[in-house]
């Protein structure tokens, strides 16, 4: 098998100025680009251009897979990361996943990377997967700690059974409530689904956006109208997303910012994965007894359907017989298949010696005419049909 990578860029924010192509175009000579998007796939040979320079300058989401095993998402947070420093190095290693700060000014990204040795599939639709990502920075950027919760979950995914004793992070509360982009996430980085059920049992719920709306409604109240005035003015005449990231970021400051609810860790990677393990049984299962509830629904529909077909073929054989001749004429193994087929069902549908004699008749009228077709031959005989 032959390796394979590709490597996706995308601007979630704003489109790229023209300089800013510039640069981009000098990161690879195969890529197609756009001031929005930037794609390149590898064969015999890997990405070298500057993953980093290119998020700080322009993009906002890198993604990379291979077929070997290596999977990549970075994520630009031009405000840096929205919780308290003595918050959010619980949630990385520095080796799966980590910040990198800019050297100057707020910004930064975020790497969640793993390198899977058994992995036989990837993603379908890589589309989706930055979608899910764009998901996942908005989250981040809302300082929802959840997101922060799921990019250690992602970076956790192959210890099982090395490190395995090693406990969870403070676990947010509202974890099962999170996004649906998160199941993207998790499967770009080969993770079963169920895992995020798995971290979100037992832990309480809980509505953010309460929260949200209440230090908005505090920090709305605390402005000035001349503060007010100039934010709707910079609002038509700035650059929307990033007044909003700034807005969010001094909300979130303001001391009437709600601290995200969490739950201690107490449990282990292991204890995680063997949860999950288990709702994957019990998830099996239930398909299983749907996937059996649904072959007999449709056994029932097919045999309603053959009863009736035999009622009709009792009263009048004829068509039947000739449609089973049609079908022979058109030649191709399914024909000479449904044709013994329904000349073994108007045997049935007459019944006794009668039924006996006029499907044999006419299997052997069609063997006659046809003396060639082995296929239709054999088919007639597991009927039988034919001595």
């Amino acid at each position: 098998m032959s390796e394979y990578q590709i490597v996706m860029f995308r601007a979630i924010d704003r489109p790229l100025t023209d300089k800013q192509l510039e640069f981009m175009d000098r990161q690879s000579s195969r890529a197609e680009f756009t001031r929005w998007q930037f794609a390149v796939e590898y064969h015999y040979s890997s990405f070298r251009g500057d993953i980093d320079g290119m998020l700080r300058n322009g993009y906002d989401i890198f993604l990379n897979y291979t077929n070997y095993g290596e999977r990549e998402i970075r994520i630009r947070l031009p405000n840096g990361l929205p919780f308290p420093k003595n918050v959010w190095p619980k949630y990385f290693d520095g080796d799966k996943h980590d910040w990198t700060a800019d050297k100057s000014g707020k910004g930064g990204s975020l790497r969640i990377s793993q390198c899977l040795e058994n992995s036989e599939s990837g993603p379908e639709d890589f589309d989706q997967c930055l979608d899910a990502a764009a998901k996942l920075r908005e989250v981040l950027i809302a300082g929802d700690l959840r997101g922060l919760y799921l990019v250690w979950l992602c970076g956790s995914s192959n210890v099982y059974e090395e490190d395995g004793a090693e406990l969870e992070p403070p676990v947010p509360h509202g974890l099962g409530e999170l996004p649906e982009p998160a199941q993207a996430i998790l499967n770009f980085f080969d993770i079963d689904s169920l895992l995020l059920d798995a971290a979100a049992a037992g832990i309480p719920a809980f509505d953010p956006q309460a929260g949200r709306t209440e230090a908005v409604n505090f920090w709305l109240d605390s402005i000035a109208e001349p503060r007010r005035a100039d934010l709707i003015r910079r609002l038509v005449s700035e650059d929307p997303a990033a007044l909003k990231e700034e807005l969010l970021e001094e909300i979130r400051g303001s001391k009437q910012s709600a601290t995200w609810p969490v739950s201690p860790p107490t449990r282990s990677i292991n204890q995680l994965f063997e949860k999950c393990e288990l709702l994957r049984q019990r998830e099996d299962e239930k398909e299983r007894q749907l996937a059996v509830a649904k072959e007999k629904r449709e056994a029932a529909k097919v045999e309603k359907a053959r009863q009736a077909r035999m009622v009709e073929m009792k009263s009048a054989p004829g068509p039947w017989l000739e449609k089973a001749s049609k079908l022979v004429e058109g030649r191709g193994k399914e024909n000479y298949c449904e044709a013994a087929q329904l000349i073994a069902e108007i045997r049935e549908a007459l019944g006794g010696n009668e039924g006996e004699r006029i499907a044999r008749k006419h299997a052997a009228h069609l063997v006659q005419k046809y003396p060639t077709l082995q296929l239709l031959r054999s088919s007639l005989k597991k009927q039988g049909l034919l001595s």
